[in-house]
């Protein structure tokens, strides 16, 4: 996996759950993005160096400049017995000259001779320094904490209670439901039984006749009351 990439994902994990303002979150997040940008151009440093044949002809070039020198310095150098003195001066050539071709093929790649380990051993333990760091360590008079920034106050203290300028968060309420009423059987009627029903059905009695129960006509009923005709 590259160990890069992931770290810079485990960071916006992390950044993602902070306790904070989304608008804060987003100019973090953006610091994140200029450091991948970084990231992203270090890589093509390291992977693109400069191509192989241009040290090499460099290499080969440098030293058959050096390999013919001697021949140009040698009636330079007649005064000295045999011609010695040439060979401390053609020395101290070769090495600078070389020794400059080194260091150029050395930043092709400067991953490879920086010491990265110590470099990264160093970034962390500043950041563990500073996230050990409590108010009032330098000196300065306590401000009393926002709401929005208790969670980093609390963070370094064992109990909010112990730190009253902190802001404490009142605890959460709980919330119970009430019980479930019981069944209660007045509201519930039985059906009438089919007795009771077929008696409520039955039609009121018919009133009783003023003639003994005997049917009687129209015309006898106006006789009998002294109307018939």
């Amino acid at each position: 996996a590259h160990r890069p990439n992931r770290a810079l994902q485990d960071l916006s994990y992390a950044i993602d759950d902070l306790p904070m303002h989304f608008i804060r979150k987003n100019e973090v997040q953006k610091a994140v993005t200029i450091f991948e940008d970084n990231l992203g151009s270090s890589e093509r440093i390291l992977t693109s160096p400069v191509p192989l044949f241009y040290s090499r002809h460099l290499a080969r070039f440098l030293a058959t400049w050096i390999f013919l020198l001697p021949f140009g310095l040698y009636d330079a150098f007649s005064a000295s017995w045999n011609h010695l003195a040439m060979i401390p001066a053609m020395t101290v050539v070769a090495v600078m000259l070389f020794g400059i071709e080194e260091i150029g093929t050395q930043l092709e790649e400067p991953f490879t001779v920086l010491p990265m380990q110590s470099f990264c051993d160093k970034i962390y333990n500043w950041c563990m320094e500073i996230m050990s760091w409590a108010p009032g360590d330098n000196g300065r008079a306590l401000k009393p904490v926002k709401p929005e920034y208790a969670f980093f106050a609390d963070a370094g203290t064992s109990s909010p209670a112990s730190s009253p300028s902190y802001y404490v968060p009142p605890p959460a309420m709980e919330y119970a439901a009430p019980p479930a009423p019981a069944p209660s059987m007045e509201l519930y009627a039985a059906p009438p039984a089919p007795q009771e029903q077929q008696q409520q059905q039955q039609a009121p009695p018919a009133p009783a006749s003023t003639n003994g129960g005997m049917d009687m006509s129209f015309e006898s009923f106006l006789k009998n009351q002294g109307q018939g005709y």
